[in-house]
C-alpha cells in the first residue's frame, strides 16, 4: 500500500529546496534596516551644535591692524658647515648668529616680547645646532621661538 502522506523529515525538505539559503541574507537586511531606523530617530536638528561667536567691537578699532612681527631663521648644511640665513645674515656660519640676534634684539627694543622667531632647519642640520640657535635666541630675550 502506498502512503498518501507527505514526508516531513528535514532531509526530504532539504532535497526539495533549490537555490541559495536566503535566511542569513534576510537577517542581515533586517539588522541594517533596524540600524537605519534607530539612527534616523536620534539625528535631528536638535543634535547640531549651536555656536555663539563673539561680536567684535569696532568702535575703537581701525579697519587695519598688524599682527606680531615674524622673522624666519633658516639653518642649512653647506660643505659640511652649518650656515644661517635670516636676521640680516645670508649664508653666514652659525657662530655669527649670536651677535646678529643680540643686535636684532637691541633694535627691536620693547617689541621683542611680541616678536615671533621661526627656526627652519634643513634636513641635514644636526639637532645640536638647532638647540644652540634656540638657546642664543632665548638669551637675547626672544620669548616666542618656534621650529618649523
Amino acid at each position: 500500500m502506498s502512503s498518501s502522506f507527505r514526508k516531513r523529515n528535514a532531509l526530504h525538505t532539504w532535497e526539495l529546496h533549490f537555490g541559495p539559503n536566503m535566511t542569513p541574507m534576510v537577517d542581515v537586511v533586517m539588522v541594517i534596516l533596524v540600524f537605519f531606523m534607530a539612527s534616523t530617530a536620534f539625528i535631528g536638528p536638535e543634535w547640531l551644535l549651536r555656536v555663539g561667536l563673539a561680536e567684535r567691537d569696532l568702535a575703537g578699532e581701525s579697519g587695519f591692524q598688524l599682527g606680531p612681527a615674524e622673522f624666519v631663521v633658516r639653518l642649512e648644511v653647506e660643505q659640511g658647515a652649518i650656515v644661517v640665513s635670516g636676521l640680516g645674515l645670508v649664508g653666514r656660519p652659525l657662530a655669527e648668529l649670536g651677535p646678529a640676534v643680540t643686535d636684532a634684539a637691541r633694535q627691536l627694543g620693547g617689541a621683542i616680547r611680541q616678536t615671533h622667531i621661526v627656526l627652519e632647519p634643513g634636513d641635514a642640520v644636526p639637532y645640536e645646532a638647532v638647540v644652540q640657535a634656540q638657546d642664543e635666541l632665548a638669551v637675547a630675550g626672544f620669548e616666542h621661538v618656534a621650529i618649523r
